[in-house]
């Protein structure tokens, strides 16, 4: 009498797990991904229609390969944790470095944005040609950002702001002498809030950005392919560049 009884319950193990493992790994599902507000490369709020070309490639790369992509806008800090830890497979935009190849997987580029120092207009800034000719000089960048490690990984002391908007404040109030940042983002902020004229800028490199996959979550090695072969797609027929005309 016990033996049906032990195979009944082992049956219903094997369609528990069965079909935990099968929804998993189906890519079909929602997929959640994370972002922070960065205009133009991805907006929590729509400015006259538009999500930002990041926001709108990753979407449009997707839904080629059949997966529909959600994004949630959350602040930095906590897209980068909750990311590494496996509870979002995805984080948007995301540049490369060392330390975050430990917890992420790397898509294919999806656009790029000049870095490099601003200043303000009234201070004469000693000669910069690269980026480690600011070591010594009172200069900071976003708290959680690739910049800020970046500036800590060359040996200079940076100091934590926890947004563009807050820094570029701040280095108009002489708080620090270089706000370390990439230009396309910050040039959008500081347009909006009528202080275009007040900051010079020097360009010390340019960066890749990505469509980083947890390495903690079980989907990231099926989502990564699917995506890469959207992106490849809309590059080709020229999807990718209709969407960034539109923010020119």
């Amino acid at each position: 009498m016990k033996r049906p009884r032990v195979i009944l319950c082992l049956y219903c193990l094997m369609l528990i797990f069965g079909v935990g493992r099968s929804v998993l790994a189906d890519p079909r599902e929602p997929v959640t991904i994370l972002a922070v507000n960065y205009p133009p490369f991805e907006m929590d709020v729509p400015v006259d229609g538009l999500h930002g070309f990041d926001h709108e490639t990753v979407v449009e790369a997707f839904h080629r390969v059949g997966v529909e992509a959600r994004i949630i806008y959350v602040p930095w800090t906590r897209a980068v944790s909750d990311t590494r830890n496996g509870l979002s497979p995805a984080l948007l935009s995301c540049a490369r470095n060392a330390e975050r190849e430990r917890d992420f997987l790397f898509s294919a580029p999806i656009s790029q944005d000049t870095y490099g120092l601003y200043y303000r207009k009234d201070f004469k800034p000693p000669e910069i040609r690269k980026l480690e000719d600011v070591i010594g000089q009172s200069v900071a960048s976003v708290s959680g950002y690739a910049s800020l490690a970046k500036l800590i990984e060359i040996g200079a002391n940076p100091v934590e702001v926890q947004s563009e908007t807050m820094g570029f404040k701040m280095l108009a109030l002489g708080r620090f002498d270089f706000l370390y940042s990439g230009k396309q983002s910050t040039d959008f902020q500081i347009m909006q809030l009528g202080m275009t004229d007040q900051f010079g800028f020097v360009v010390t490199e340019n960066w890749d950005y990505h469509l980083c996959f947890s390495r903690r979550h079980p989907l990231s090695e099926t989502l990564l392919p699917l995506f890469d072969k959207g992106l490849a797609e809309i590059r080709a027929d020229g999807t990718y560049k209709k969407i960034h005309d539109r923010y020119r």
